[in-house]
């Protein structure tokens, strides 16, 4: 869809298997499921043949690095996919080919590599893990990666499920930290407890760098559920709803601050209000920043601080995304926007005013789904009063688009 003078000028569709998330690389579109390889379009969603160098699948996010455009992509492989499905296979498997030196022997692996700006496969490594998590989201800074493991383990049986993998309660969690571009070896690895991450809001190092700076992540946190427990093992830990239109583990996510040095984690909660799909300035990826945007979600039959049913339905307690939440994360100040009754906002996309200095200096762009009448418009707001008073637009789309949609601003320039 394109945009001029707060119109949709053109619209296209195409039929995809993408359902995790679409962006823009080395002059194409790039669509990506749950797990699995990208579907490659041109600019104008004609289908182009996959030309990214990998073999096998990653998983649905793709992090940007704002100083030189690379991508940093990832996955688990604990080869059911490869033994299954081959190269071409669907699933979490890995993230990079064997011509770039990866390890394709038997074991549990973290694939991690990078793509350059035009679109090669520069850089590849893997790390041995002692078992197979679901990993939903990476934190990615200049020098390094953070990923985190949560108690859960790949379902015998997960037909028809998007994400394969089932709580183990009393298992334990770990988060590590690899060097970019390493070998994967080198691995700092940091006891957490048990907790699963759906999805980073950002990461920066403050100050010495290598292994005597601090890292510091934001990232959306849900409880994960104990031994005896009401919850159904054989199942995913996610409904078929999905993330953002279901609790996790009996609870809704959760902004929290990880702060890593050395071998130490310290956890603090931002704030009291549930989020989920958090995002930043694509400028800043990887690198500092101030503010935070998310998704405000409430349970599905009242607000927030109605608390999750009790009792074993509590764990396929509908949520429902609301407004939006801006986080100053340097004063631990929060302003929300809503867009009234019977309408849901979708993940915030912040854009940089041309003459912006600061990461809030722009427009928030955020599908509003609207049940009074069944339809989608793309809200455009002042990210530096956070919509105060109202909209700066409102776009009326052609479709009504899903709730939990993905996206990423292009400026024309670029994308042409």
């Amino acid at each position: 869809m394109e945009l001029r003078d707060g119109k949709a000028v053109t619209f296209l569709s195409r039929e995809s298997d993408a359902d995790a998330g679409v962006f823009w690389h080395a002059g194409s579109v790039l669509a990506l499921p749950e797990t699995g390889l990208p579907s490659q379009y041109s600019r104008l969603l004609e289908p182009e043949g996959f030309s990214g160098g990998l073999t096998v699948p990653i998983a649905s996010h793709v992090h940007r690095v704002a100083a030189d455009g690379s991508r940093v992509l990832f996955a688990v492989d604990d080869g059911v996919d490869r033994r299954r499905d081959g190269a071409g296979g669907a699933g979490n498997g890995a993230s990079a080919d064997a011509a770039v030196g990866l390890d394709e022997s038997d074991g549990i692996w973290l694939r991690l590599g990078e793509w350059e700006a035009g679109g090669g496969l520069r850089s590849a490594q893997s790390v041995a893990l002692e078992r197979a998590t679901w990993q939903h989201d990476i934190a990615v800074t200049t020098d390094h990666v953070v990923f985190i493991e949560s108690p859960t383990a790949r379902l015998p049986d997960a037909s028809g499920s998007a994400v394969p993998f089932g709580w183990v309660p009393g298992a334990e969690g770990w988060v590590g930290v690899v060097r970019r571009g390493g070998d994967g070896s080198g691995v700092r690895w940091i006891r957490l407890d048990p907790c699963l991450v759906t999805h980073v809001l950002g990461a920066r190092e403050i100050g010495r760098g290598g292994e005597d700076g601090i890292i510091e992540l934001y990232v959306c946190r849900y409880e994960a559920p104990e031994t005896g427990q009401p919850v159904d093992l054989s199942a995913s830990v996610v409904g078929p709803e999905g993330i953002g239109l279901t609790a996790i583990g009996g609870s809704l996510g959760l902004l929290e601050r990880w702060r890593i040095e050395g071998d130490r984690l310290e956890r603090v909660q931002v704030d009291e209000r549930h989020v989920e799909y958090p995002r930043m300035d694509a400028l800043c990826e990887g690198s500092a920043f101030r503010y935070g945007y998310c998704v405000e979600m409430m349970w599905g039959d009242g607000p927030v601080n109605a608390g999750p049913r009790r009792g074993p339905g509590r764990w396929e307690t509908p949520a429902s995304p609301e407004g939006l939440l801006k986080f100053d994360l340097d004063r631990s100040e929060v302003a929300a926007w809503n867009p009234g009754p019977w309408r849901r906002a979708s993940e915030p996309i912040f854009v940089r005013a041309d003459d912006g200095r600061s990461d809030d200096e722009g427009w928030l762009l955020t599908v509003v789904d609207d049940a009074n009448t069944g339809t989608s418009h793309l809200y455009v707001l002042d990210a530096s009063t956070m919509g105060r008073g109202r909209a700066e637009a409102i776009i009326h789309l052609p479709e009504r688009l899903p709730l939990r949609s993905h996206g990423e601003w292009v400026p024309a320039a670029r994308y042409r």
